[in-house]
């Protein structure tokens, strides 16, 4: 019974690996894993809901405000009084008690324009968090891309490093064939034995580069490092981008709108500093009630009710200047900020136009690759054939195996770097995540 039971336990770990196994991850399912379980995003969620919770007029000053104080005081006191009229008081244990209940209202009429800069501050905020929040996801599915991408292509090159051992394998056999008749040498023989060491060499460390790759995409996507599944087998690639539609979306990007943010941020928090210097005027109001009462004494019963309103006026004159002094700091903040925007727009732009060239170069070169690669497979299959009729030197037959691989090879890595270039683009126009 027991022997059953790990059987059928062995039996269920084994389907269960399979299933795992046999899972496949594409590009997206990639990036909706990343953006799932990384500590970064979520932490950007959460100070982007920050900020636009703290985002309300009543957080800027903008409403008034009302509050409720109520009081209830009983006190026992041993009492003695002596009236004008010659009148002696004199008890002890007298109970009383104070009643006093009010509601007030207290609301800014004017406080020079701050109330208001603050609100404009406040929605600058809110819109940066909305913008770090938008960088965030936009590096992250960048590198997302970058190493599904790198894991796809090195796919690609080992099922290349696998095709040319088996071209190396129907040389060496040729090679064997010819020696037996005599039409070639131990030379040749060695060489073509020597190159298919050479290429399971290669295979094994193609092996190893892959089993790297997907380390570092689990530990992006936070995966367990060991895990393995299926992946896409191409790189789809946008080859349609133009250069004006990217001019014109560029003003899109995260990074150059938080810029902008923290420029108006600046100079609202200068208006401000500006504000403080300015008269403020402030409506007060409420409604009283205030009840004593006494077991002994001169008076036994106090009760007052009623409203009362007034306007309350305050102008800073004087502080040692401190009002000016941030007032001044601020201004240069400002202007700081307005050239770190201008840095951060030039920075973008130039890395928007060698990201464009990188894409242009390599759409080119991926479409000239396509058709070296069929010119170069036809080369090889000529070289091949020529050789096993004898037409054709063993060196002519490497040499065109030599052709196809490099073919291939820069094929394979113009594929990599034009996805790479796609990525950077949308990424700096705002576009790679909607």
């Amino acid at each position: 019974m027991k022997t059953m039971f790990h059987k059928i336990l062995l039996i269920t770990v084994l389907l269960f690996s399979q299933a795992i196994f046999a899972q496949k991850i594409t590009l997206q399912d990639a990036v909706g894993i990343a953006l799932d379980n990384n500590l970064q995003i979520q932490i950007a969620r959460n100070d982007a809901e920050i900020a636009r919770k703290q985002n309300s007029a009543g957080a800027a000053g903008m409403l008034p405000s009302v509050t409720l104080n109520a009081s209830d005081n009983p006190s026992l006191t041993n009492l003695k009084q002596e009236l004008s009229n010659g009148t002696l008081i004199e008890r002890d244990n007298v109970l009383s008690n104070n009643v006093n209940a009010n509601i007030s209202l207290g609301y800014t009429l004017f406080d020079g324009m701050k109330m208001f800069a603050t609100r404009k501050r406040l929605k600058e905020m809110e819109a940066l968090g909305t913008n770090k929040l938008k960088a965030q996801i936009q590096n992250m599915v960048s590198t997302v891309i970058q190493k599904y991408s790198y894991l796809v292509a090195q796919k690609a090159s080992l099922v290349l490093v696998e095709q040319l051992l088996d071209i190396s394998k129907q040389r060496l056999d040729l090679v064997k064939i010819r020696l037996q008749a005599g039409l070639a040498n131990n030379t040749d023989l060695y060489l073509a034995q020597l190159d298919i060491d050479t290429r399971n060499q290669n295979l094994i460390n193609q092996q190893v580069l892959i089993k790297n790759s997907y380390a570092d995409l689990n530990t992006i996507l936070n995966l367990p490092v060991d895990s393995v599944y299926d992946i896409d087998a191409i790189l789809i690639t946008n080859n349609g981008l133009q250069k004006s539609q990217l001019d014109t979306a560029f003003n899109n990007n995260p990074e150059l709108l938080m810029a902008e943010n923290n420029v108006e941020i600046t100079l609202q928090s200068q208006k401000e500093l500006q504000g403080v210097r300015l008269p403020t005027l402030r409506l007060n109001a409420a409604y009283g009630y205030a009840l004593t009462q006494s077991q002994a004494g001169f008076t036994l019963l106090n009760q007052n009710y009623g409203p009362n309103a007034g306007i309350s006026f305050a102008l800073p004159l004087y502080n040692g200047n401190v009002n000016a002094n941030n007032v001044s700091v601020a201004k240069l903040q400002t202007k700081n900020a307005a050239l770190s925007q201008q840095q951060t727009r030039l920075n973008l732009k130039s890395n928007l136009e060698q990201a464009w060239e990188k894409y242009s170069n390599a759409l080119i070169q991926v479409r000239n690759d396509e058709m070296s690669v069929q010119t170069a497979k036809n080369y090889l299959d000529l070289m091949q054939q020529r050789y096993k009729l004898g037409q054709s030197t063993v060196l002519d037959y490497r040499e065109a195996q030599r052709s196809f691989e490099e073919t291939n090879y820069r094929m394979l890595t113009n594929r990599y770097t034009l996805k790479l270039a796609e990525t950077d683009l949308l990424r700096l126009i705002g576009q790679l995540v909607n």
